[in-house]
């Protein structure tokens, strides 16, 4: 804690997320994946990549390879242990 990591994370996404096709910066990593084993995140991961918002993480699962595995993306992930 204390030395601003997440600010300086957020500036330096804010200042190249702009180069990539897809991009997320996910905050409080660690406490939002002791809520249903990380659920939400990864709902919030993929709609940010996908830009598609509410869709059904099982339909996902299955198309997230084709959609993104050719695409250069940024993700961030703070407060990970």
């Amino acid at each position: 804690g204390g030395v601003g990591k997440t600010t300086l994370a957020r500036a330096l996404f804010t200042q190249i997320f702009n180069r990539f096709e897809g991009y997320c910066f996910l905050e409080n990593v660690r406490e939002e994946w002791g809520k249903h084993n990380g659920l939400g995140l990864k709902k919030q991961l993929y709609s940010e990549l996908l830009k598609e918002k509410n869709q059904d993480i099982v339909m996902i699962n299955m198309f997230v390879k084709d959609r993104l595995c050719r695409k250069k993306v940024l993700i961030v992930l703070d407060d990970v242990d």
